[in-house]
């Protein structure tokens, strides 16, 4: 353990300053670094996230330079120690109390079901004898809720009698294979191999039984099936408890709070407090008054809709599609359970859910629901700080999911675009997209004319009055049985709150709407859409100035659920008439500001009026750039500490002791799955600077091969090859740039065809405005943003091909409608001047009468008569005013045009890929094991540090294979020739009765299709698999141990990973009456 100050932070998070202060990024590299290399992280902390302040009221600055820190083993000898951060005092620094052991004791676990349980032979047996025990009669959903009660008792019998204490069994059941495996190499008997079998499977089911309850404990949904992570999701779990376990509370005293009764009663009281009281001081607008300022009414077609009960088919789509390894509610049951037991219960959940919609009755175990805590901030010990997430039960998901199909009919009429989250069509990055365009160069000094309120609705969730949701559902006329569906669904909650895996307390909610439930977020933009009108409707009535720039199209506000950015024109009286439209808002809904966390933007560069007019209204004082939606919304080009949270972000996945565990196939799951798609969310909204994803990359190389993000000496393969498709030989990653721009493309769409999105109408009136968008000058309007797309223009204009309707909207010159692409392309600068047709002229504006202005130019210039070659006939164009209006098409090379954009066929046509490589389908083929074929495409690719390799390259190394220590070490020799590894393939193709090559590329070749026979193909290029990596591992340990297994040592272990993975596959597989399964084809060739 190291502690103390170390005068230097590591994220961008870590300083806070009112003005504008640079990072010292240098020193955060460098210090990030030196944690890396040493293996030193954080240890698990509570208090203050800032440690350190420099005490100067004008300029305020605060960093966390004080730290502990720890190694991997303090971790695991001290699992339960924990830093507390005191507030500092008279002191510029805070003090550190450090505990070694628990600060409070264990408390007792509620139910909760794990998938391992249905691997055991007694599973469902046991479920169909609860599922048949004699229950109280009631309606469907009461009687399957009485036999999920009977069925939660088997199972913690089950699992108490097989899997109980799951660690020492696998320990057990490992020793046992090696004390059979040890007798059967020394002495083989037929009995032996019988027991090492057994033994085997003994094992393999603990193993997948322990890495399937850590799997689900550390509720990792990208990795994949195939690799034994035990204990990555291990390191994960013990990582989540250190960060997520409350281990103390402040009180209202701020003094520290660690008794569990005291702790359990303070959570009870705080939420009880905050869900389980009606609203105080809140009278719900009446729906007269909410009718007149929602002017969407819910139709009778869409009526008869909204009240079909949901047919057995949408039930088992919804059942389908629910995320797994997902928290389950107070029952314990997630997901998997009903997935797992379908046969049994399957029918009976269906009848259950449909019996809801057709009774309108929800029982209240049902609506039981646990409230598990999730920090906000680093180090979280007040409640405030912890965002409450409601775990519902599987039941009441799925029929909260139905009622969600339902909604989503009608909810994008229903609130203005304004709104864009859970809205279906709209995108966060417009949001983000407009507010940057709308804060550009508020940093440049002169008078104010612009303002800028971003709000924080204090608990916004949590104190939506109930009775103003229930007017705004009846004020847009929705049928009153599917109102009463989701008032019995909103109006009817229990609580409890989960304390380190207990439930504690009980209590009826009140108000509020619970996250986590999956109709809440739309009913919430409901509601807030009302706030969206008055807003709208005060700048109508003068109760506060409008931003200059957001007269056509009124823009008064940008909302994503509960994160409203509110514009106006920058005078005091105006954010006056705002906080009243917002005071007005909490007195009819319950929802109201938080002034502490509501900041106040103003352009001018006047940093004292800024602050004067904020404190006096009680607000935060703010200062671009501001996170703003994850990303920075800043008022000029983006600097390298603007997108440094996105580096930080990256580093702290790569950093984890957690990940040092993952083979080299789970780092590259973890690059495409989870770091691509946080580079992705960034790389929608901005063209990130070069130098930005230069270094992700380096990071991204680093990490995969090294499994340190800061150097990648040494890689096996070129980044720049591994970023080829996995056909053409590399790993099917893409390289940054690139596709940054095909995302960037993606926006250019946007402006052509998305109507109804408030970005694209802003652009179109306040950038474009008569201008073309492919002819039009940028330099002096528009955000850097907008200047880095203009920038993608020639990438663009080849996919971007209008279909003629009325054409009135397609610019005759410059939009691509004629087959031989845009006419000023043909004509250059030239076409507008000599035929008279301005550069503005539209299709529509080209024409006289059936046909076009120029076939009656007798005008013999060449510009003349190559137009006249070049223009489609008036007939096949069909210009008319009866006509349907242009249609803009997205057209990628010679397919056919879409009305959609496709990301990635639009990738594949900018970045065409060489030739595919002729072993590829060896290597990458369906049920493969991951970190098998990692190193089978290594060893493809010739890229293993075989002697003769490290050879060629100077080193002074023994040239003789350690095998046979006959012949020189290659590839060739190491995996084909060399007596002792010819002697493991040939155990296994002699039994498959084949013959194949004897060179290691007519090998792979010969392994796309080894034999007629399916399954045993797979079955040979799996064993061709193992043995490669097998045998490296071999040859590794010998030149690091002086263990030296036998070949029969090395085939037993093959063999018993191809028996694990078999299982599966066959459990997967969909066979006719008469297919033969992989395990029936393994039995029948190599069980001995």
């Amino acid at each position: 353990m190291i502690l103390g100050d170390f005068n230097q932070i590591v994220f961008a998070n870590e300083h806070y300053s009112v003005l504008p202060h640079d990072l010292p990024l240098s020193g955060m590299s460098e210090f990030h670094d030196c944690l890396v290399s040493n293996e030193l992280q954080d240890m698990p902390s509570r208090g203050t996230l800032y440690t350190w302040s420099n005490n100067q009221p004008d300029d305020p600055v605060l960093r966390k330079l004080d730290r502990v820190l720890i190694n991997e083993q303090w971790s695991s000898t001290y699992p339960d120690s924990l830093a507390v951060f005191d507030p500092p005092g008279d002191s510029d620094h805070s003090p550190i109390l450090v505990n070694s052991s628990s600060l409070i004791g264990k408390s007792g676990k509620s139910f909760k079901y794990f998938s391992f349980i249905s691997t055991h032979a007694r599973f469902k047996g046991l479920i169909r004898d609860a599922w048949q025990v004699e229950v109280c009669a009631g309606s469907k959903l009461y009687i399957f809720g009485q036999r999920m009660k009977v069925v939660k008792v088997s199972c913690k019998k089950l699992n108490r009698e097989g899997f109980a204490n799951i660690q020492q069994k696998t320990k057990d059941a490992l020793e046992m294979l090696e004390r059979v495996q040890s007798a059967l190499l020394s002495a083989p008997s037929d009995l032996l191999f019988r027991e090492e079998f057994l033994a085997r499977k003994s094992w393999n089911f603990f193993a997948k039984a322990q890495e399937s309850f850590y799997r689900q404990k550390s509720r990792i949904r990208w990795s994949r099936d195939g690799d034994a992570n035990t204990a990555y999701f291990h390191k994960s779990v013990i990582a989540h408890q250190g960060t997520n376990s409350i281990k103390l509370l402040r009180g209202t005293e701020d003094e520290r709070i660690q008794n569990v009764d005291q702790i359990k009663d303070m959570l009870v009281s705080y939420y009880h407090s905050l869900l389980g009281t009606e609203s105080v001081g809140v009278v719900a607008m009446s729906i007269d008054e909410v009718k007149t300022l929602l002017s969407f009414r819910c139709g009778s077609e869409l009526s008869t809709q909204l009240l079909k009960v949901p047919t057995v088919e949408e039930i088992r789509r919804v059942v389908a599609t629910m995320p797994k390894n997902k928290a389950p509610g107070p029952d314990g049951f997630p997901i998997e359970f009903f997935w797992e037991a379908w046969e049994i219960v399957g029918q009976d959940l269906v009848e259950a859910v449909q019996g809801f919609f057709i009774s309108g009755f929800l029982p209240r175990n049902f609506n039981a629901t646990a409230i598990t805590l999730i920090p906000k901030v680093q180090g979280a010990d007040k409640l405030q700080q912890f965002r409450p997430v409601s775990c519902c039960t599987t039941v009441y998901k799925i029929i909260a999911r139905l009622l969600k199909q339902k909604l989503k009919l009608f909810i994008s009429d229903a609130v203005q675009g304004n709104q864009v989250g859970f809205v279906q069509g709209r995108h966060l990055c417009e949001n983000v997209l407009l507010a940057s365009e709308l804060v550009t160069n508020f940093h440049s000094e002169g008078v104010t004319t612009r303002g800028c309120l971003q709000v924080d609705l204090a608990k916004a969730y949590d104190n939506l009055d109930w009775q103003f949701l229930l007017n705004v559902l009846n004020a847009i006329e929705l049928p009153d049985k599917f109102v009463g569906w989701i008032k019995e669904c909103f109006t009817t909650p229990s609580f409890s709150v989960a304390f380190n895996g207990e439930l504690v307390g009980f209590f009826q909610g009140k108000k509020g709407l619970r996250q986590g439930d999956p109709i809440s977020s739309l009913l919430f933009v409901l509601a807030m859409d009302v706030l969206s009108k008055k807003l709208d409707k005060g700048v109508i009535n003068q109760s506060f100035g409008p931003h200059p720039l957001c007269l056509v199209p009124l823009i008064t506000h940008l909302s994503f659920a509960d994160d409203v950015l509110i514009f106006f024109d920058g005078k005091e009286d105006s954010l006056q008439g705002v906080m009243d439209i917002l005071e007005e808002f909490k007195a009819e809904s319950g929802l109201g500001v938080n002034k502490d966390k509501t900041a106040l933007f103003l352009d001018g560069g006047c940093i004292q009026e800024n602050s004067e007019m904020a404190n006096r209204l009680g607000l935060l004082q703010g200062s671009l750039p501001v996170r703003y939606l994850g990303v920075p919304l800043t008022s000029k080009k983006m600097k390298e500490q603007d997108y440094q949270p996105l580096i930080d972000r990256i580093l702290s996945r790569f950093s984890s002791w957690s990940v040092k565990h993952l083979s080299f196939a789970g780092r590259l799951q973890l690059i495409q799955s989870v770091i691509y798609s946080i580079i992705t969310f960034w790389a929608s909204i901005f063209i990130l600077p070069n130098k930005c994803l230069e270094t992700i990359e380096r990071m991204c190389c680093a990490f995969l091969w090294k499994g340190s993000p800061f150097s990648a000496r040494g890689a096996r393969v070129s980044w720049e090859s591994v970023c080829t498709p996995k056909s053409s030989g590399g790993l099917g990653l893409r390289r940054l740039q690139p596709w940054n721009k095909v995302l960037g493309l993606k926006l250019i769409w946007l402006l052509f065809t998305a109507g109804g999105s408030l970005w694209v109408s802003w652009v179109r009136r306040n950038l474009l405005g008569q201008n073309n968008f492919w002819e039009m000058v940028t330099i002096n309007s528009g955000s850097w943003i907008w200047k880095s797309l203009c920038k993608l223009r020639p990438i663009a204009r080849p996919f971007v091909v209008c279909k003629i309707g009325s054409g009135i909207t397609c610019n005759f010159w410059s939009d691509n409608w004629t087959a031989l692409g845009p006419l000023l392309h043909i004509t250059g600068d030239l076409g507008p001047r000599i035929t008279g047709l301005p550069r503005h002229a539209t299709v529509a504006d080209a024409l006289r009468g059936n046909d076009w202005w120029i076939s009656r130019s007798r005008s013999r210039h060449p510009i003349i008569q190559l137009l006249k070659e070049c223009l489609p006939s008036p007939a096949v164009v069909q210009v008319h005013e009866e006509a349907d209006d242009d249609c803009f098409l997205w057209k990628v090379g010679e397919k056919e045009a879409s009305c959609s954009f496709s990301s990635a066929s639009t990738w594949e046509h900018l970045n065409p890929h060489g030739e595919d490589v002729d072993w590829f389908k060896a290597i990458w083929f369906k049920g493969r094991i991951p970190k098998h074929a990692f190193l089978a495409w290594v060893t493809a690719r010739n890229r293993l540090n075989t002697r003769d390799r490290l050879l060629s390259w100077g080193l002074v190394v023994p040239s003789l294979c350690l095998f046979c220590n006959a012949h020189d070490e290659s590839r060739q020799h190491l995996f084909f020739d060399c007596a002792f590894a010819a002697e493991v393939w040939n155990y296994f193709t002699s039994r498959a009765h084949v013959n194949p090559p004897s060179l290691f590329e007519d090998g792979l070749r010969w392994l796309r299709n080894p034999c007629r026979d399916k399954n045993m193909a797979t079955i040979l290029r799996l064993a061709f698999h193992a043995s490669i990596y097998i045998l490296w591992k071999e040859r590794n340990a010998r030149i690091h141990t002086s263990i030296f297994r036998p070949v029969a040592a090395l085939i037993l272990e093959i063999k018993g990973i191809l028996r694990c993975h078999l299982d599966p596959l066959t459990r997967a597989q969909r066979l006719g009456p008469h297919g033969v399964s992989f395990l029936a084809t393994w039995f029948e060739r190599f069980l001995v």
